[in-house]
């Protein structure tokens, strides 16, 4: 049993180390930040929420896994926001640096990998993916979303790690 929640999904189809999961609507708290190499940066803002930085001064239970994607050339760093709460009922940020963003429930193709949150690492799991979706029956329609399951003083090779797309059937 882990220690924290996680994002929940159905397994639709299983090959290999890729799969087509279902997920249901997703509650982040998010902040955008500068790009890096690792797509790591924005931790922080996001921590300082769930430590009790928002409205309502309420501490909130850390999560799995931490969700990192590129948006208009900036890293979006987002927190599953645990199930107890519903867009209504979560605690507002008190810093206008983070805010709460719904994913609606939808298809994803996903690898799972282990090892360092390398941009080399990343890019050869990507690459797997990507020619795993174009040989099915799905096409991608959201950015590269990086998943982490472990604290970055974990070693690399102990790291659980995902990348995910939004994915639909092809026409």
């Amino acid at each position: 049993m882990s220690l924290f929640e996680s994002i929940q999904y159905r397994v639709l189809k299983k090959e290999g180390n890729c799969e087509i999961r279902m997920y249901d609507n997703i509650l982040l708290a998010s902040t955008k930040t500068a790009m890096n190499r690792s797509m790591d940066s924005g931790f922080n803002n996001v921590f300082n929420y769930i430590s009790g930085n928002n409205q309502k001064q309420e501490k909130i239970s850390m999560t799995t896994p931490v969700v990192s994607y590129e948006e208009d050339n900036r890293l979006v760093t987002g927190f599953y926001v645990p199930s107890k709460f519903t867009k209504e009922t979560v605690p507002k940020p008190s810093e206008q640096s983070v805010y709460i963003q719904e994913l609606k429930e939808s298809l994803y193709a996903v690898i799972k990998f282990r090892g360092s949150w390398t941009e080399k690492n990343y890019t050869h799991h990507d690459d797997i993916l990507k020619d795993y979706i174009s040989k099915s029956d799905y096409e991608i329609t959201s950015p590269r979303f990086i998943l982490r399951y472990q604290p970055p003083f974990i070693p690399g090779i102990f790291r659980h790690n995902e990348i995910a797309y939004q994915v639909k059937t092809k026409s």
